[in-house]
């Protein structure tokens, strides 16, 4: 999905919303958020990010420019956000994008807020993103994991050659998350779920077949942005898609580091992959995602 999931805290006086999505739903994130099932005409005090890519801060800045509330980010994410780049949220590296923001401060490990009537506690959730928190009401053992942890998976782990950090560190979040022994956690995509011993057996099933075969990793990684570029685009000519991989610098970077291919046979790789995946469809001469963004 290009849109994270949004978690709204409310207590009055106090209202806080975990994450944005991104910036193209920004519309219909305010629209919710603004309605009965949202803030139903009550402020909105805080915007806080599990972590600063473009599906879960895109939308900072509509909230913020609507609701004149103050926004937190993660510590480690401020060098990438001030000063505001290409590299912001890995933006030129995938092809995303973002609004531009100003955050107000920031929140690491150790630290708490309120919201919703309950105290939350903060928790590094590195992995995904090295700099990723998480969020714990531990009296009724609510965990907001963000990309860390879904119930079927997890955000894509950065493939490397050998040792690779971002499925160490991954596997330290995982026994974090065990210890803190949540009775729910709501995700950064996917429904809330409460078998969480079960989701973190599969997810440590997966990281370990990474870390043993890389270049498998790095297929995965591949399949799920141009996924997630189809989703954004909602389709992209046939013929354009060898030209869009070699255009864009993280294809370029896990073909010369694992795949070995050039953009012609990579784009047909990654077609026939997807629509067997029932991802994607071909119609027209277009190839079009089969989920809604």
């Amino acid at each position: 999905m290009l849109n994270c999931n949004q978690v709204l805290l409310l207590d009055a006086g106090d209202n806080v919303l975990i994450d944005s999505g991104y910036c193209t739903h920004r519309e219909r994130t305010l629209e919710l958020l603004a309605g009965p099932a949202g803030l139903d005409g009550e402020p909105l005090e805080r915007l806080i990010n599990t972590h600063c890519h473009t599906d879960h801060m895109g939308g900072n800045a509509a909230v913020a420019s609507a609701h004149g509330c103050r926004i937190t980010i993660p510590a480690g994410e401020a060098k990438h956000v001030d000063p505001w780049s290409p590299e912001t949220g890995a933006m030129e590296l995938f092809d995303h994008k973002a609004d531009p923001f100003h955050f107000d401060d920031t929140l690491a490990p150790g630290d708490r807020f309120d919201g919703g009537g309950f105290e939350w506690h903060v928790h590094a959730a590195p992995g995904h993103d090295m700099e990723a928190l998480m969020f714990f009401e531990p009296r009724h053992r609510i965990l907001v994991s963000g990309d860390a942890l879904w119930q079927d998976g997890m955000g894509i782990v950065w493939p490397e050659q050998g040792a690779n950090p971002h499925i160490e560190a991954s596997v330290e979040t995982l026994a974090r998350i065990e210890r803190l022994h949540p009775a729910v956690v709501i995700p950064g995509h996917g429904e809330p779920f409460t078998d969480v011993a079960g989701s973190l057996a599969n997810v440590r099933s997966r990281l370990a077949a990474f870390a043993a075969d890389p270049a498998k990793n790095a297929r995965h990684v591949f399949k799920v942005l141009f996924a997630f570029a189809l989703l954004e685009r909602q389709g992209m000519a046939v013929e354009q898609v060898a030209a869009y991989l070699d255009r864009v610098p993280c294809y370029r970077l896990l073909s010369e580091a694992f795949l070995g291919e050039q953009p012609a046979a990579l784009a047909e790789w990654v077609v026939a992959g997807l629509r067997r995946a029932g991802a994607i469809e071909l119609a027209g001469g277009c190839v079009r995602p089969t989920i809604a963004a």
